[in-house]
């Protein structure tokens, strides 16, 4: 390298830069204009999500998308250019409905929409979220409930999350051999054939087992119950043996039946479990893969440890896990939530010889409640705060060799 040429960047860092932009659009695309270092890889970027959606939710009457941005343009440079729609690696329909109306519904459904899944081949997540409402599958037009099918089953797709949807059809979790991460939020199942499942089941008929590895669920107690016993037929095509990841965020206490159901069937493989709102007690001793245990409650915190401690049945040593609490705070008044966490001291050196790391996660608020499975909130460590008050919980982690327990708070 002569000196005129300057400094020159090795392209791995380069890569890494890029990645780590990989949520800034904006950014991306000035990348892209800056050098030929990084055009090729911010174009990978640029191009890896798609999220069709109002830009503006007080006035959908143009459709998805406004007249700068048309859904016919779009496809139009995906016929023309297979190169960019190979690229797209997350296709997202979003939709609000305070105004009562969905860009989805089969009366507003631009045709175009539709005909995503015939140019997206390397598709590897589907997002469909509706966000204040709801729409109902039935109302979706053919052309795009068979859209939506089509692209479930796609060979590269393995990660499908869904909100606000009712009257899904068990059989949309059929025939997607490739599928190892569902998600489903606030939706319902068609309950008419949820007696015996015997015409759903007949539906299935020579689907491959679909190994999850992820399953992240918040759904109405009795959709959880329908769901459940649909997963848990010997004849479902769903397959929970190899998941290694469980959240679940309860309606009711009842819900405590059915999610021990589910973890004894992901038994051989579970490694994260997070679950809220979990009321009645359950019982653990046989997750002998379970490393990390998430609870996300709101305050006060020592007695929602000392009942963790006396209705969860944990591991027995000499296996260990870390246990991560998520505490919802109030808004305002700083000193409750320290306060709070300082008297639960002794709740939280008391807990079993299994638990190894602890780790405490303030939330800022109510608002900011944990929603797992939404961006990552950035967390701040703030243990330092915290280590000279609460002598009891850190003479049991030097005293049992651990690492010292950990406080973060959003930021």
């Amino acid at each position: 390298m002569s000196p005129e040429d300057g400094p020159v960047l090795p392209q791995e860092l380069l890569d890494l830069v890029i990645d780590h932009l990989a949520d800034d659009l904006q950014t991306l695309r000035s990348c892209a204009l800056v050098s030929s270092s990084v055009l090729q890889y911010s174009r990978v970027h640029i191009f890896s999500r798609l999220r069709v959606g109002p830009l503006n939710k007080d006035n959908l009457r143009d459709g998805p998308l406004d007249g700068d941005h048309a859904i016919g343009t779009l496809l139009k440079l995906f016929r023309h250019s297979p190169t960019v729609a190979a690229r797209v690696k997350s296709l997202h329909l979003w939709d609000n409905i305070m105004r009562r109306f969905s860009w989805i519904s089969a009366e507003a459904t631009p045709h175009p929409v539709a005909q995503f899944s015939s140019f997206l081949v390397s598709l590897t997540r589907l997002c469909i979220t509706i966000e204040s409402g709801f729409v109902h599958w039935a109302n979706i037009s053919p052309a795009m409930r068979t859209s939506i099918r089509a692209t479930v089953a796609l060979p590269n797709l393995t990660c499908l999350e869904i909100a606000g949807m009712y009257g899904l059809p068990y059989t949309l979790l059929a025939h997607c051999p490739a599928l190892r991460s569902i998600t489903l939020k606030w939706s319902t199942f068609d309950e008419r054939d949820d007696h015996d499942f015997a015409s759903t089941l007949a539906a299935c008929a020579g689907s491959p087992r679909i190994e999850l590895e992820n399953l992240d669920l918040e759904l109405d107690s009795s959709v959880l119950r329908r769901l459940a016993r649909w997963i848990l037929l010997p004849e479902s095509p769903l397959d929970v043996t190899r998941l290694s990841t469980f959240t679940c965020v309860c309606d009711h206490p009842s819900d405590s039946a059915v999610l021990q159901q589910l973890i004894d069937a992901a038994e051989p493989a579970l490694q994260s479990l997070r679950l809220q709102n979990v009321a009645n007690p359950l019982d653990l001793h046989a997750l002998a893969q379970l490393r990390t245990l998430e609870f996300a409650h709101e305050l006060p915190l020592e007695p929602r440890v000392t009942w963790l401690r006396n209705h969860i049945i944990f591991p027995l040593p000499p296996r260990t896990l870390d246990l991560v609490l998520h505490v919802i705070t109030p808004r305002t008044g700083a000193w409750a939530p320290m306060m709070d966490l300082i008297g639960a001291d002794r709740a939280l050196s008391l807990l079993p010889p299994c638990v190894a790391g602890i780790s405490v996660v303030l939330a800022g608020s109510n608002v900011d409640r944990p929603r797992w499975g939404a961006p990552e909130l950035e967390l701040v460590d703030v243990s330092s705060e915290y280590s000279g008050s609460m002598p009891a919980l850190r003479d049991r982690q030097m005293r049992e060799g651990r690492e010292p327990f950990h406080v973060l708070r959003h930021a």
